[in-house]
Formats: structure tokens, sequence, C-alpha cells
């Protein structure tokens, strides 16, 4: 038995033995065409990876029909119509955001305002970041808190986002949203409802509503819920406090470059209930870009453009930390609807020294609204600490104040 066990092992090894050595001939013979078949599969994975998404689910009815006539009319580059609550969701684009800044009131009247953003960022590596600010108009101190890290930490749903990470977590969905966040000094725990309709920003004559153009740095789709009803908890050196109030809601993504632009943007909550963003791009040489709005009132949305728009600062603030100048003390004037509106902070010293995550600082501060209309907002300036001024300085002589 042992010896024919030893015998068939044998013959199964030298037959094993002639097919390796076929086999090795026949690779000698054929291996050009083996490689070029690799090379093949290889090209088929990489088509995938880096062909385009499919295209969105073809909506019927009017919002079909309204969303077709939006896409005939786009321009090169198939850019595809605003689709909500669908573009709540993140998107596979180089650059996106989420921001809140709104203003609060405890059962006391003590008022505070706030801003909290996600940053999305993509490229050759993903990351994300968290900056948040918390403004005591008391006491006027401003605390500020900030993360990063990489990937995108969304939890991938279609319908809305939903960031978490650490101590920190912004979700949203169509009109119902929350922020939750805790830092050293100060915490948030936050939901938001909107009544209204979003507003999708489109500067005069485009195509698309919701889809802005940069020039060379890009496009990006913008929309907004201007006026957000918001209650929820504020916790401030260990003191907690309920609050309500209102908030300002931003969403922008796209293959836009932020790095090459510098910008002085506004958003307005006017007292007869309008509410108005107005922004001004230039790009690193100081060169203006764009300057363009939106003014929405009672459902009604009023494209603005440059000639609609008038707007000036007459003082600056410097940052003792970073050394930047930033223009504040504006002027804005929008002729067509009778507003006339000196634009001043509640605090000028309202810099974001984000270096450690964004790589950057800007102002970034709640302003408060007198003129032909009351009311508050936020301003944000950013892109100073690379750029030429695109804007004469003023005489020293009209900013004495701190």
């Amino acid at each position: 038995m042992r010896t024919q066990m030893s015998s068939s092992y044998d013959s199964r090894r030298h037959s094993r033995g002639k097919a390796q050595a076929g086999s090795a001939r026949w690779f000698r013979r054929y291996r050009w065409l083996v490689i070029a078949g690799w090379l093949a599969l290889l090209a088929v994975v990489a088509w995938t990876l880096v062909m385009p998404a499919a295209p969105r689910p073809v909506v019927t009815g009017a919002a079909g029909q309204a969303a077709a006539a939006a896409s005939a009319n786009a321009k090169a580059g198939n850019l595809l119509p605003v689709m909500l609550p669908a573009d709540d969701a993140v998107h596979d684009k180089l650059t996106e955001w989420w921001y809140y800044s709104g203003h609060l009131q405890t059962n006391s009247g003590e008022k505070y305002s706030f801003h909290l953003a996600s940053f999305l960022r993509r490229g050759t590596l993903t990351h994300t970041v968290f900056h948040g600010s918390l403004l005591d108009h008391q006491t006027e101190k401003r605390y500020t808190e900030q993360a990063r890290t990489a990937g995108n930490p969304a939890d991938g749903r279609r319908d809305g986002f939903n960031f978490s990470f650490g101590n920190w977590q912004l979700q949203g969905n169509s009109e119902r949203h929350l922020a939750k966040m805790a830092g050293k000094d100060f915490s948030l725990d936050l939901q938001f409802v909107d009544k209204n309709p979003p507003v999708l920003h489109q500067a005069p004559g485009t195509p698309i509503a919701g889809l802005l153009d940069f020039a060379a740095a890009g496009k990006s789709y913008y929309t907004s819920r201007p006026r957000m009803s918001v209650q929820g908890t504020l916790t401030l050196h260990g003191e907690q406090k309920a609050v309500l109030g209102e908030v300002w809601f931003d969403h922008q993504w796209g293959d836009f470059e932020a790095a090459k632009l510098r910008w002085n943007w506004f958003a307005l909550q006017l007292s007869d209930g309008a509410d108005i963003m107005i922004f001004e791009l230039f790009d690193r040489q100081g060169k203006p870009v764009q300057r363009m709005g939106t003014y929405t009132r009672n459902g009604t949305i009023s494209a603005l453009g440059d000639g609609d728009i008038g707007l000036s600062s007459s003082g600056r603030w410097k940052s003792p930390a970073s050394g930047v100048s930033y223009p504040l003390d504006w002027t804005l004037s929008i002729p067509s609807k009778g507003v006339q509106l000196q634009v001043d902070p509640v605090i000028r010293a309202s810099e974001f020294d984000a270096r450690t995550t964004t790589l950057n600082v800007y102002w970034e501060g709640a302003i408060k609204l007198s003129g032909s209309h009351s009311g508050v907002g936020f301003m944000e300036l950013s892109g100073y600490e690379a750029t030429k001024e695109a804007r004469k300085e003023p005489p020293a002589a009209k900013d004495k104040r701190k």
C-alpha cells in the first residue's frame, strides 16, 4: 500500500511538473497579451472611479418641467438646477460649507449672537473643519472654538446632512435642523425650524437659480434660509440658559477655489420682515469680480445686480493678533427698495483666527442696522490677510474707536 501511494505520488508530481513547465512556456509566449489584458482592466477600473456621477432622478410634474427648463437654459458644463431637499446633502465637490449665524435672547432679556459652520474640502486629502463663536452682548466678550478632522464625518444621507465629530454635530433636513457643540468656555444645543421657502441666490440674467459664477475662481451653488426660528440652550462658564431667536442659514457648494477670492458678505434681517444678502468679491490682486445680492420680502425674491447696490465703508479696525486691517462702518443703499442703512459691528474685535484649522483669519460678527430700517444681521470679511486692499484706506482720523 505504501509503495502504491509512493508511486501514485511520484506520478502526480511528474504530471504536475510537466504542467508547470507547459504553463511557463505558454506565459513566455503570450506574456504581452496577458500584460495588455491587465492594462485594459486597470483602465476600465480607473474610468469607473473618475467618471461623472449618474444624473439625478427625473422629477415629473411641474417640478420636473421647471428643472428641465433650467437645465435647458444652462450654459456649457452640464450644470444642474438646484433640487431641494436633495441638495441639502453633501456633494462630491471641491468646496462646500454649511453656515449658521444668529441672534439669541434669554427669558430675562440677555442678548447673544453666534456662528457655527462646517467646511468640507476635497482634494489630494479630504478634510472637514468646524468653527464656532459666541458673543455675550452684555459683557462684549467673545469666545471661539474650532476643530479639524481628516475625511468626511457626515453619515452619507441623501436628503440632508449630519456631521458628527467629537463635541460637534450639525444636522439638517429641509426646514428642520439642529446644532450641538461643546467647548472650553461655551456650549450650544439648538433646534431650528423654517416656515418660509428657501432662497436660491441668483445674479440678474443668469440661467440657473442658485448658481453663481466666480469667474476664474469657479462656480458655486448658493442657497439660504434667512430667518429660521431657533430655540434651545446656551451654556456659558457652566451656567445654562434657555434661549430663543432667529438664525440665517447658508449652504454653498461647488468646484470653486475660495482661496483665490476675497469677499465682503452681509446677511441682514430688517424689522419690516425683509431679508437682504449682499456680497462683493475681489481676486487676490484686489480686482473686483462680482457684486450682487438678494432682497426677499413676503415670499418674493428679487435679484440685485451691481447697479442696484451702493456699498462703502468709512472706518477700519486692525487686529492686534494678526495685524490684518478690516473695513468697518458700512453704508448700504438699495434705492429700488427704499433701503438706506448704516451697518455697524456690535463689537469691532470680531476676528476669527483659524490659522490652526483653515489656515486663515477672517472677520465674522454680529451687526446692527440703523437708517431707513432697523434690524440685525451678520457680516463676514474674508481674504484680507493675503490680498492687496481693493479699497483705499480712509483717513486714520475717521477711526478713533477700538
